[in-house]
């Protein structure tokens, strides 16, 4: 595979549920040449394997590369996950699942008892059929001296890319800085030409904890901007999040009452609005009206997003629950900030001089 892994703009991070994929899939193909998306596989709707949810990422990205990562949840498909994260052959199960598409890029495995030498060979072997490889980590500790270990064992340092992942920023911004500041410190001693990008997200997982006394609208600042370029921006590490995705998902809890709400992404916060109606209908388009109130431009960016927020307010709106209205978010959002990276990259400035920006 022929890339540059620098000539990106915008690394996010999506799973492979439908709300998530739908809103990347609906993105303008111009905005996704500019991005490359790490897209985490999980179980999609009545697939016996991970195989339907691969095929799944592959159609959003519409041929153009991405990376593919493995849910660490073992409840995923529990047999076909252990198979997949079994480091027997240097993880041949995942590296065959992977091969299915030349435009993935597989994410190197290290869970469960995996030795440090089947990790490296897997990374070899990867490098080797793919040209490229991608590495993870989260725990900054334990995950960094595994990567270092098997960046070691590569050809050519320029084919990996690895994404430092804070996972949810919101609740220890500082700990998270002083992580990530070290973990990028020990990676460029080690590897000066080394790609790394961070990752993370701080969308929280109750809006309500951001509404105003009358609970009908708010305002929630996107920390994960201010983490990059508290630590130096695109001169350090490339910008990832979690496209407007908090980092833990309960896809098996129990559905619990909700309110129509819509999120509208600008390029440093999210404003939103929801309302307290028994007519979900009715709901989402009294929020969608109250947005472009705030917003008029609303639906002149050709985003997708943006279309049916105004096809809302104009009183029909595309949905009547809070799982498509999710893909809206991702999508506007996907579009704000690769947007806004490629305005970065052209204008080397730094988020805060481009609030204003669309």
């Amino acid at each position: 595979m022929d890339l540059g892994f620098d000539s990106y703009s915008y690394y996010p991070a999506l799973r492979t549920r439908q709300a998530e994929l739908k809103g990347l899939e609906m993105l303008r193909l111009d905005r996704k040449r500019h991005m490359l998306p790490l897209l985490t596989l999980g179980r999609w709707p009545k697939a016996t394997d991970f195989g339907r949810s691969l095929e799944k990422a592959a159609e959003s990205m519409e041929g153009l590369p991405f990376i593919v990562d493995l849910t660490d949840d073992g409840r995923h498909l529990p047999v076909e996950h252990k198979t997949l994260r079994d480091g027997s052959g240097h993880f041949k199960a995942w590296r065959d699942l992977t091969s299915q598409f030349e435009a993935a890029i597989p994410v190197v495995q290290m869970g469960g008892n995996a030795r440090r030498r089947d990790v490296a060979q897997q990374a070899r072997a990867i490098e080797a059929k793919v040209g490229k490889v991608a590495f993870r980590i989260r725990d900054f500790k334990q995950d960094t001296d595994v990567v270092v270990g098997a960046l070691n064992s590569l050809d050519d340092i320029l084919n990996a890319i690895v994404f430092v992942d804070c996972q949810y920023i919101r609740a220890s911004f500082a700990a998270y800085h002083a992580a990530t500041v070290s973990t990028i410190d020990t990676l460029r001693n080690e590897f000066p030409q080394l790609y790394i990008v961070i990752l993370g997200t701080s969308f929280p997982m109750s809006a309500l904890d951001f509404a105003d006394s009358s609970k009908t609208h708010g305002t929630i600042d996107i920390a994960e901007r201010a983490l990059h370029s508290q630590i130096g921006g695109d001169a350090v590490a490339g910008y990832g999040d979690y496209g407007s995705i908090h980092s833990v998902v309960y896809d098996d809890a129990t559905i619990m009452r909700w309110v129509p709400r819509i999120d509208y992404p600008r390029e440093l916060e999210w404003i939103f609005e929801r309302r307290n109606s028994d007519q979900p209908a009715q709901g989402y388009v009294e929020c969608a009206k109250a947005l472009l109130e705030v917003e008029p431009d609303i639906g002149s960016r050709d985003i997708w997003g943006e279309d049916m927020i105004r096809l809302a307010a104009s009183g029909t709106p595309h949905a009547k629950a809070p799982a498509s209205w999710i893909s809206v978010r991702v999508n506007i959002h996907l579009s704000k900030q690769v947007d806004l990276s490629q305005y970065l990259a052209a204008n080397s400035a730094a988020p805060s001089d481009t609030e204003d920006q669309d």
